[in-house]
């Protein structure tokens, strides 16, 4: 499989940690983003392996901001994850409602005409309309999104400080 790079330049540790976090266990959220929209926006290869190469102009502490990195990502993940169940259930719910009113809409249509039945109709619609915008709409898009940062979270993380730079070949 092909190997995909992405680097990240940084003067010292601090600069990949949140600066109001005394404990620098959260990854600045400067960070979060480059390291998002340079993944998720350029990198959609599903059978690649992918390489995060942070460069150091100081020596860093590897395993805190490897772990830092991984699970910054991984919340990323699960939040994700629970939107994707949470928007399941929606379309569950609007679908099963909507097939509902004009179930009865039906019903109703063929022994009265109000305005009453139409606006059970219109409702029944808008419902079906939302539970389709959601499947074919939303859930995919997230779908994507939490697939890349799987990608990303699994990635290889290599520290490296500028003066190893020249001596590392590229891939």
């Amino acid at each position: 499989m092909p190997t995909r790079e992405i680097k990240l330049k940084s003067h010292d540790e601090s600069e990949i940690f949140s600066p109001m976090d005394p404990d620098q266990m959260m990854v600045s959220d400067d960070v979060v983003d480059y390291l998002s929209r340079v993944f998720l926006n350029k990198h959609r290869r599903i059978k690649e392996n992918y390489v995060l190469r942070i460069i150091s102009d100081t020596p860093v502490d590897e395993e805190h901001v490897k772990g830092s990195i991984r699970r910054e990502f991984e919340q990323k993940k699960d939040d994700i994850h629970y939107a994707l169940k949470w928007l399941s259930v929606k379309f569950i719910v609007l679908a099963v409602l909507g097939a509902a009113m004009l179930c009865v809409w039906l019903y109703l249509s063929a022994k009265m005409e109000t305005v009453g039945v139409e606006i059970l109709s219109l409702m029944g619609w808008v419902c079906v309309w939302e539970a389709t915008g959601i499947a074919i709409l939303q859930r995919p898009e997230l779908h994507r999104e939490w697939l890349n940062l799987d990608r990303l979270t699994r990635a290889e993380i290599v520290i490296q400080t500028v003066n190893e730079e020249s001596d590392q070949n590229d891939f």
